[in-house]
Formats: C-alpha cells, sequence, structure tokens
C-alpha cells in the first residue's frame, strides 16, 4: 500500500494502541497471538475500504446472552490445563527448567482479593509449563513480567467478578459445569491423546476441582455478559445525545510532500520551498481556479488522480491538524492556510458532510458501549474488593 493513500492515526503520531496478547496452546506448543505497535506503518487507509476499530478493553468478551458461556475467561482454564500438558510433555521429553526461569514461595502472596489471598504456588503454577514448553529458549525479563502479570491479572479478573456474581445472587445449573467439564476433557483428549483419567492423574487436579472452578468462571462469565449488556434503546439515546460524534465529512486535498521517494524528511531550505509552492497553489484555489485541477496537478499523492478526494471520514481518522481544519469548514470552503503534518503542507476543501445512519452503526455502537460498562464495571470492582498486586 503506497504511503501516499495513508493519513496517520492520530495517537502518538505513529502508533496505535494495541490489545493484551491472549496465551493459547496447540499441539504442545504455546501460541502467542500479539498485536503490535508498528512504529513505521501504524495508519489509518482514507480509501474505499472500511476500517474497523476494535475496542482495547477487552479483558473479557462481551455475551450477547446465557448461552454463550464460552469466554476468554472460561478459556483460560483449557489454556492452564494445556500449559499443565505442556509441562507434562516438556519433562517427558528431557526439558529442564531454561536459566531464566523464576521460582516462587509457596506461601507468598502475589495479590489479593478483598479476603482472597493469590499465592506463589498459584501463579507458578501457571508460569512453570511456560518455561518447561519454551526448554531452552531464552525468555527475557520483559516477557516474564508480561506473562506473570497477564495470569495475575486474570487471577484477581475472574475473582471480583466472580465474588460479586455470588453477592448478585448468579447461579449456574449443574448441567452447564458438567457440558462444560465434557467440552474441556474433549478437547485435551484430542490434543494430547490422553484419557480423562490420565489426566486428571498427570495434573493431579481432581475432577471436582476443575468442576468447581468451571463454576467459578462460568458465574464470572455470566455476571459480567448480564451487568454489561447494552439495548438497542441505549444505544439509540446515546447516538442522539452525542450525534457529533458521528458526524463524517468529505474533503478534498493537494499535498505538497516534505519528504524523499524514501519517506527521509527534506532539508530545511527545500521544505521553506514546497511551503511557498504550497501557499502558491492556495492563492490559485482562492481565487476561483479549479480545485480539482489544482490537485491533479500538483497534489503528490496517489488523491490527484480523483482530484484530491479523499471520501468522508470521521474524528480520530486523521491526524489532529487535518481533522481540525476540515472539520472547521463549511461546504465548499477552502481552508483559509495551508496545514503542515508529518507528510507535509496540505490545501485542503471540505466539499461534504453527513451523519451516520443509527441502524448502519448500531451493531458497532452496541458492543462499544459494551465495552465501556464492562470497562466502569471492572474498575468500580476492583476498588471495592481493594484489590491488591504486590
Amino acid at each position: 500500500m503506497s504511503e501516499d493513500k495513508k493519513i496517520i492515526n492520530n495517537n502518538e503520531d505513529t502508533k496505535i494502541e494495541t490489545t493484551k496478547s491472549e496465551e493459547l496452546v496447540n499441539n504442545n506448543e504455546v501460541v502467542t497471538e500479539e498485536v503490535k505497535n508498528n512504529e513505521d506503518e501504524v495508519v489509518k487507509v482514507i480509501t474505499e475500504e472500511k476500517i474497523e476499530e476494535k475496542g482495547i478493553k477487552n479483558k473479557i468478551k462481551k455475551l450477547k446472552n446465557n448461552k454463550n458461556t464460552k469466554s476468554i475467561i472460561a478459556m483460560t482454564l483449557i489454556g492452564g490445563l494445556c500449559l499443565g500438558a505442556g509441562f507434562t510433555y516438556g519433562k517427558s521429553v528431557g526439558r529442564t527448567l531454561p536459566a531464566t526461569a523464576r521460582t516462587y514461595s509457596d506461601n507468598k502472596v502475589v495479590a489479593t482479593v478483598g479476603d482472597t489471598k493469590i499465592t506463589g504456588k498459584q501463579l507458578r503454577q501457571k508460569m512453570e509449563p511456560l518455561f518447561y514448553i519454551n526448554g531452552k529458549t531464552k525468555m527475557t525479563d520483559e516477557e516474564v513480567d508480561a506473562y506473570e502479570a497477564s495470569f495475575i491479572d486474570y487471577m484477581t479478573t475472574t475473582e471480583v467478578l466472580y465474588l460479586e456474581g455470588k453477592e448478585e445472587g448468579i447461579t449456574v445449573e449443574k448441567e452447564d459445569v458438567e457440558s462444560e467439564y465434557s467440552s474441556l476433557m474433549s478437547s485435551l483428549e484430542q490434543t494430547f491423546n490422553l484419557t480423562e483419567d490420565d489426566i486428571i492423574n498427570k495434573f493431579n487436579i481432581p475432577k471436582e476441582d476443575i468442576e468447581k472452578e468451571l463454576e467459578k468462571e462460568l458465574i464470572a462469565t455470566k455476571y459480567i455478559g448480564e451487568a454489561s449488556e447494552v439495548t438497542d434503546k441505549e444505544a439509540e439515546n446515546y447516538y442522539n445525545k452525542n450525534k457529533d460524534e458521528f458526524l463524517k465529512v468529505r474533503a478534498s486535498h493537494i499535498l505538497i510532500k516534505n519528504t524523499d521517494d524514501e519517506g527521509n524528511k527534506v532539508s530545511d531550505t527545500q521544505k521553506k520551498k514546497n511551503k511557498e509552492k504550497a501557499q502558491d497553489i492556495l492563492k490559485q484555489a482562492k481565487e476561483g481556479v479549479d480545485f480539482a485541477q489544482l490537485a491533479k496537478e500538483y497534489s503528490e499523492d496517489s488523491s490527484s488522480e480523483n482530484g484530491g478526494d479523499l471520501d468522508f471520514f470521521g474524528k480520530g481518522q486523521m491526524v489532529e491538524p487535518f481533522e481540525n481544519a476540515a472539520f472547521s469548514l463549511k461546504n465548499g470552503e477552502i481552508y483559509s492556510d495551508v496545514v503542515e503534518t508529518d507528510y507535509g503542507y496540505h490545501i485542503i476543501k471540505k466539499t461534504d458532510e453527513k451523519y451516520e445512519d443509527f441502524e448502519t452503526i448500531k451493531e458497532e455502537l452496541v458492543y462499544t458501549l459494551g465495552y465501556e460498562k464492562q470497562s466502569n464495571i471492572l474498575d468500580n470492582l476492583m476498588e471495592k474488593y481493594n484489590v491488591e498486586v504486590k
């Protein structure tokens, strides 16, 4: 994708916030799915493609109804048991703990949730399999810290949601727990070619303990699903009260770049010449010379082929200086000065505006508001239960 079709996101110039990675296991290996910062190429594209923005407050996935019980919470238990399988596998093939492995004191308290203590033993049970699976691979302190933080976050989050769920009278049917247990065992049996008895014995986790943990996690899941539910009516009320958030403008621009073909910044002397050129083009546009024709002649990006047209865009899709200028204009108006961004100098003309239709964005809005509810609920519960990470 060519640079001239890209307008960078306004979060820290060229960075976009990322979600936490989720640790999964497949075929005895930990598969880490990460969403990474890409400092050079993180951009939002102004083309006909739709850009789907995913919420970053995703400690827990929103549940649409009570039947959908396999949330990220419940799945983490499977991950934990799979790590146990990896632990067993690692030892069976002669692996030893790598030099970067950490030791954990069983009785040391690593976090508290009200009167509940999360100990080094619990953390070790989750971390040690990771070390064995990695074998001789050297893990950095930062990587180990990240795994520890992720597991502690999972344990504390699950605990506060479970406690609040119990307080609110949330229960789950025994059949649901048994169904989850059967599904879990079937998955592990197929993945590691072990029988249920093998799994129970090798992991040294009684069936009753697994079912108890599943029940806790299902209660936590059910509670957050119900507590964070957003109705269509709530979403519509939000839409009507915050309609400016859903305004989109259409603009055309003429870009005089301040970078060379390799993306390097031009000299100060050349930059000065570029500004003078942009100001001259702006003057022509204000005097009535056809904007689209000027864009085709002078603009140094691919939008020149379309007379500088960038189509519709909403707030947050352009860098701040560009956005501020475009949204300040009336239809058909040209911004009074050239606008400088990291890409160069822009001459901007607003050509149209519209509000996104509620029915078009309803599903996304319900999803987003659900995440916001979850975030607020979790923040409040962390405070209510006085969660402390040591």
